[in-house]
């Protein structure tokens, strides 16, 4: 038996869902957002990982609004694990003015 593969929907909001002209996709992630956000860039392309994730940090950029079944993962302390049927919502920065 291999590694086990978690199958995890990702929403995407706003401009997000324009940009890359879907509102919803379902990705495999061995449990990490770094292993999800690659996996969600093999279907979306490359674009969508310089937007999402800092390379340098290793995390989610802190301008987004980036949930796990509803928590925003800048709330949780504790090492963020994704989990098989986890629901990702992604929102792009909002404007200010």
């Amino acid at each position: 038996m291999g590694q086990s593969r978690e199958s995890v929907k990702i929403l995407l909001f706003s401009t997000f869902r324009e940009k890359y002209g879907v509102k919803e996709l379902v990705v495999e992630c061995n449990g990490t957002i770094e292993n999800l956000i690659t996996n969600a860039t093999k279907i979306l392309g490359k674009h969508f990982l310089d937007e999402i994730y800092d390379k340098n940090l290793r995390k989610v950029k802190e301008e987004l609004i980036f949930t796990i079944n509803g928590r925003d993962i800048r709330d949780l302390k504790e090492k963020v694990k994704i989990n098989d049927g986890d629901v990702i919502a992604i929102f792009p920065p909002s404007g200010g003015g």
